[in-house]
């Protein structure tokens, strides 16, 4: 089975984010946005998934992601709270007013979904540790609501398990990360039949690169590989994207890293468990038609 890579930021390169930046400060970066739908043409993946970027990056992979075979289905940009994490992926917003500012500006880049922040990111120098938890319930709920109401569906980054939780709860239809995910939000997911992104490569390829704590990166990895094996178990839907963009991540490999991952942890039919979350994601991210 050859995966779709269902979480991936064209403009980062996996191996300096500065550098990646850089390339696009001053305008799409044409060259490098095809190199990245080359890579994926020569594995056979035929469809990605972005989470975004402030850059206009996605937005013009997605322009061109047909002449390379390849459906290309984005958010424009990532929505977050300002003074949370979000910067690097997309604009801020500081009420609920801006907030469906934000809603009616992706609309009108083309976005075929919505993608919020509903927490900020891990600290690998530390296990357990996610930054910028303080999302209340009441606002998460409000965020997938409105989404929802102007016919989108919701990415939510969230690690952490209260913030995972908070996610599912109110309704987003795809989790991101979900480091540090409880049995009991899992049972959430599957009942509401979301699925989840794990994006387990974004700690497993991070040991031996000398740039977190050793111990610690293990430790993150191989509790993450066990919530993902134990969701398995209760069919939770479990999507393969593997973060690609981010450091040691690479376009094209890190997707079929991921999906070696998943297969090994899914047990029996990981195939076809992928390509119904796949498929899933097919059917509700593909814009504003899409069946909610």
């Amino acid at each position: 089975m050859i995966p779709a890579e269902l979480h991936a930021h064209v403009f980062m390169d996996g191996i300096d984010y500065q550098k990646s930046a850089m390339r696009f400060r001053d305008g799409v970066d044409k060259d490098a946005v095809r190199s990245v739908l080359k890579e994926y043409q020569s594995r056979g993946i035929t469809m990605i998934r972005d989470g975004g970027d402030h850059y206009g990056a996605c937005i013009y992979a997605k322009s061109i992601a047909g002449e390379y075979g390849i459906t290309y289905l984005m958010p424009s940009f990532a929505i977050f709270k300002e003074g949370n994490y979000g910067k690097i992926v997309g604009r801020p917003y500081r009420d609920i007013k801006e907030y469906r500012t934000r809603i009616s500006e992706a609309a009108s880049l083309g976005s075929d979904f919505i993608k919020i922040m509903v927490s900020g990111i891990l600290d690998f120098s530390r296990f357990g540790v996610v930054s910028e938890t303080d999302y209340s319930d009441e606002l998460v709920k409000e965020l997938v609501h409105i989404a929802h109401e102007e016919g989108f569906a919701v990415m939510a980054h969230a690690s952490g398990t209260e913030c995972v939780r908070r996610a599912a709860i109110a309704g987003a239809d795809s989790i991101e990360h979900g480091y540090y995910m409880d049995a009991e939000t899992m049972d959430i997911l599957k009942e509401k039949g979301l699925i989840w992104v794990p994006t387990a490569v974004t700690s497993a390829n991070l040991s031996g690169t000398g740039r977190f704590p050793e111990k610690i990166v293990e430790q993150i990895a191989d509790t993450h590989k066990s919530a993902i094996a134990e969701a398995a178990s209760k069919d939770v839907p479990i999507g393969c994207g593997s973060d690609a963009g981010a450091f040691s991540v690479l376009h094209g490999s890190g997707c079929i890293q991921e999906y070696d991952l998943l297969s090994s942890l899914l047990g029996k039919d990981a195939d076809k468990k992928l390509l119904a979350a796949e498929q899933t994601i097919r059917q509700k991210f593909s814009g504003k038609t899409a069946e909610l």
